[in-house]
């Protein structure tokens, strides 16, 4: 009787939730799978952003004297070194990650990455006492190793628990948290490296956020609508219509994919810009506009409020001028795209002509380039999944893998134009308008080539109908695939 009774309780429960979600601004399961992802986004772009300042603090001479803080001494060299060594890890997993999250779903491989980067945290101030930079690059390393799966993984995660029509927004909602994470970070790693304990708190503080984020993440997330335990079956069925099995991945066709190959110009000019201000801008602040370590940590997030605040209205904006036939999806994507990497290029161009005595203009041009390149959200970001829903995270680790060499390039090339002078104005310049001329190259490429047509590959059946259809054995042998570029 009383199991009878459970049953029927959780059956008016899933009830209760379908309702919800079929109400326009109601709340279903799919909406708790989404806001469990965009904190596990938060907590792990957190303990990313967090060497930015903790380097700084690992270095500040002013307070070599304090009890219980060791100072290292860093050039500035050596703090790219260890702020660029996350990417060394980070881009030899994309390609696996994305494999991986494919094959075993994204929730056991978030919850891994979770997990790995809560110890990893923990074990960053014994391992510099032990070993210096060298140990403190291996932890970082390890973290990229780890944190490789976070987008391929949230883009199945998103194939998976999103219908098309919700597809754009929710995809902002959930990657608003890369903004949110670094909003949060910055001046909370300013307040706890003042602390008594130094830069040693902002490793404890995030490995602490970390295990409260894993155990959420366990409890209320799942890969699918199908292995979710609180999901009603009406809410199952209506995220589920038009989604179809796990198709075996055709490799050959979609490294011949030109569509493809296009939107790796747009993905390296935002990780690029991206990369920039997210490694260097602590730096920046402090020593090219000459703020304190502690207001820099503190201002160091707004640009990413801005960036959070373009990433909300532009995927917002995009679904509705998609919706209302305003624009085609390609011409959407590519409008957007085009406002982030270009007015990140004109924002470039300014800033290179700033220096310490506008310390507000200059900051008030860090939050319109970040603004404005929050829009890829609803540009390149959502584009990977246009070409084709079922191979969302294969595609993102491709793209992301390649892309990601920038993060490598661009810490040590920075370091070497400043060569250990943060503080010239006119090296920053430099670095500035090379970036400009990055996001105006790739922006072009995307324009001219860029479309957002889903892929006949992406059909589940694509690899049988190929097999069987004696034309397309023909053209897999004989020629490359002819895909057709929107150009509008």
């Amino acid at each position: 009787m009383v199991g009878l009774d459970t049953l029927k309780l959780r059956r008016a429960m899933q009830l209760i939730t379908y309702y919800l979600a079929i109400i326009p601004y109601g709340i279903g399961i799919r909406h708790l799978q989404m806001a469990s992802m965009t904190m596990v986004v938060i907590a792990l772009m957190g303990a990313r952003a967090s060497m930015g300042i903790a380097v700084l603090a690992m270095s500040d001479e002013k307070r070599r004297n304090d009890t219980g803080i060791e100072i290292y001494e860093w050039e500035k060299k050596t703090q790219s070194l260890i702020l660029s060594s996350f990417f060394w890890g980070y881009v030899i997993m994309q390609i696996p990650a994305g494999i991986l999250a494919k094959n075993f779903g994204g929730k056991p491989i978030l919850l891994f990455a979770l997990v790995a980067n809560m110890a990893i945290c923990t074990l960053v101030p014994t391992l510099a006492a032990m070993g210096g930079w060298i140990l403190v690059c291996m932890c970082r390393m390890g973290m990229g190793l780890t944190q490789a799966c976070l987008f391929p993984a949230s883009h199945t995660l998103l194939g998976q628990w999103l219908p098309d029509n919700e597809r754009t927004s929710y995809t902002g909602i959930v990657y608003g948290g890369i903004q949110l994470g670094t909003i949060i970070t910055m001046p909370v790693c300013g307040l706890l490296a003042g602390t008594a304990l130094g830069w040693k708190m902002i490793f404890y503080g995030f490995a602490g956020f970390l295990f409260v984020v894993a155990v959420m993440w366990y409890w209320c997330a799942a890969s699918s609508p199908r292995e979710h335990r609180m999901i009603s079956k009406e809410e199952r069925q209506y995220i589920e219509a038009g989604l179809n099995k796990r198709p075996p991945t055709p490799w050959k066709t979609i490294l011949r994919s030109i569509p493809m190959w296009v939107l790796l110009a747009p993905h390296f000019g935002f990780v690029a810009a991206f990369t920039v201000f997210f490694v260097d801008m602590p730096t920046y602040m402090e020593k090219g506009l000459k703020i304190s370590l502690r207001n820099s940590a503190l201002l160091s997030g707004l640009p990413y409020v801005g960036m959070w605040a373009g990433t909300m209205f532009s995927s917002f904006l995009s679904e509705k001028i998609i919706n209302k036939g305003w624009l085609s999806i390609t011409a959407s994507r590519k409008l957007f795209q085009s406002l982030a990497l270009g007015g990140d290029a004109i924002g470039l161009i300014v800033l290179g002509y700033l220096g310490s005595e506008s310390q507000v203009l200059a900051i008030a041009t860090l939050i319109f380039i970040m603004t404005l390149l929050g829009f890829s959200s609803a540009g390149v970001i959502i584009n990977e999944l246009d070409l084709a829903p079922n191979y969302g995270g294969v595609i993102c680790a491709l793209l992301n893998f390649l892309a990601n060499f920038a993060s490598i390039l661009m810490p040590i090339s920075i370091s070497y134009i400043l060569n250990n002078d943060s503080s010239d104005v006119s090296r920053w310049r430099i670095v500035f308008l090379i970036m400009a001329a990055v996001c105006v190259s790739t922006m072009i490429v995307h324009i001219l080539f860029g479309t957002s047509e889903r892929q006949e590959w992406d059909d589940p059946n694509f690899l049988i109908k190929k097999t069987a259809d004696p034309v397309l054995k023909k053209q897999e042998h004989n020629e490359e695939p002819r895909t057709k570029a929107i150009k509008q």
